[in-house]
């Protein structure tokens, strides 16, 4: 199959959404596809192999960005005409008639990675702009839908909040997954048995459904007796944090992985409820067992579900302030798992590309059939 990637993301920025793109398409090269990315951004952009970048403007930058902006589009969606693939794969956008018309003429299918009413309705009582953001997705996203040929979920629960279910395109839920080798090492643990336990924390944006308040909130409670690695993607300078959490920004992946040696666990998403979710596949928690690291996650992950949990993976309530509530389990978890590593061929069941990737490819070939 030939293969195009649209999306609207800075791709030359270190964060889980980049790595994740960037290994969906090597993974589907590995399969034996042709790929190429076409990619919408604000930022500056070093070239990467295989991406093409249009550049646009925030939408309430100025008065003429909205009219920018549809040019861009639509250059891009003729680069994407002139590629001609066989499918294109779209990470869920809002609704443009550039997009929205390509989509008529090349079978499309849409990414979903959220529950999009619940965010943008908890997101629209912080100011007017994101009101009107709410408005204009409640007005548009059914038509621009309809215009798909199929959904692709990163989570089962996203698929009946969202009513994808309801709709008469084919549709799926596959997880966020990661490259693992089965022979490659985990991180050794590089802690002293005498020193306090530590856990790491990834958090790409400030969120609330990243759930920081709720680990400041248990750093707080667990002074002398945890102590905590916040790897962020913001400026958090301004952050008031306890003495007990050090915060690294903008970490590289060989630098992450040196944090992550003096960790005894990783922690997921803590604010899912801020959305109106139960279910998350985070990608954070994906580098986390890569790496070897046990996890808690404060919600139900999708590659776990319907399973009793492994003995590395301690799942606690969705609810606010579970994680200070939870602290006593926390502290027996650490405790368990203090100087141990999961094994590679333990994770590559539940979050392994090679597994996952391999089920997007062969949906994108049952729509082909489709349509």
């Amino acid at each position: 199959m030939r293969i195009a990637y649209v999306i609207t993301w800075n791709l030359c920025h270190n964060d889980g959404v980049t790595r994740k793109v960037l290994r969906q398409v090597q993974e589907w090269k590995d399969l034996g596809h042709e790929v190429e990315v076409f990619c919408a951004t604000e930022k500056k952009s070093e070239p990467i192999p295989g991406v093409t970048f249009f550049h646009k403007d925030r939408v309430w930058s100025s008065l003429f960005a909205f009219f920018k902006n549809r040019k861009v589009y639509s250059t891009l969606c003729k680069e994407v005409i002139n590629y001609n693939p066989d499918i294109i794969y779209l990470r869920w956008e809002f609704h443009k008639n550039s997009l929205m018309n390509l989509m008529r003429k090349i079978p499309t299918i849409i990414e979903i990675n959220t529950f999009f009413s619940g965010e943008f309705k908890r997101r629209s009582k912080e100011n007017w702009i994101e009101r009107i953001r709410y408005w204009y997705y409640l007005l548009t996203h059914k038509k621009f839908n309809e215009s798909c040929a199929g959904f692709v979920s990163v989570c089962k629960e996203y698929l009946k909040l969202g009513q994808y279910e309801r709709t008469d395109k084919p549709y799926c839920y596959i997880p966020n997954s990661i490259p693992i080798d089965e022979n490659q090492n985990p991180v050794s643990y590089s802690a002293l048995d005498s020193s306090i336990p530590r856990l790491v924390f990834m958090s790409s944006g400030i969120q609330p459904w990243h759930g920081l308040k709720n680990l400041i909130e248990l750093a707080e409670e667990s002074i002398g007796e945890l102590e905590f690695d916040l790897i962020t993607g913001f400026d958090s300078e301004s952050l008031q944090l306890p003495e007990n959490i050090r915060v690294y920004s903008f970490l590289e992946k060989h630098e992450f992985l040196e944090v992550f040696q003096g960790a005894v666990a990783g922690i997921g998403s803590a604010g899912l409820y801020e959305n109106g979710m139960q279910e998350a596949c985070v990608l954070k928690v994906r580098e986390y067992l890569s790496a070897g690291l046990p996890v808690i996650v404060p919600y139900k992950d999708t590659a776990f579900l319907d399973q009793k949990p492994p003995e590395w993976l301690l799942e606690l309530p969705n609810e606010p302030g579970s994680l200070a509530k939870e602290k006593e389990k926390i502290k027996e978890f650490v405790l368990r798992m203090k100087g141990r590593r999961v094994e590679a061929s333990k994770v590559m069941p539940y979050v392994s590309s090679t597994r996952w990737e391999s089920e997007r490819v062969k949906f994108f070939e049952k729509v082909l059939n489709i349509n």
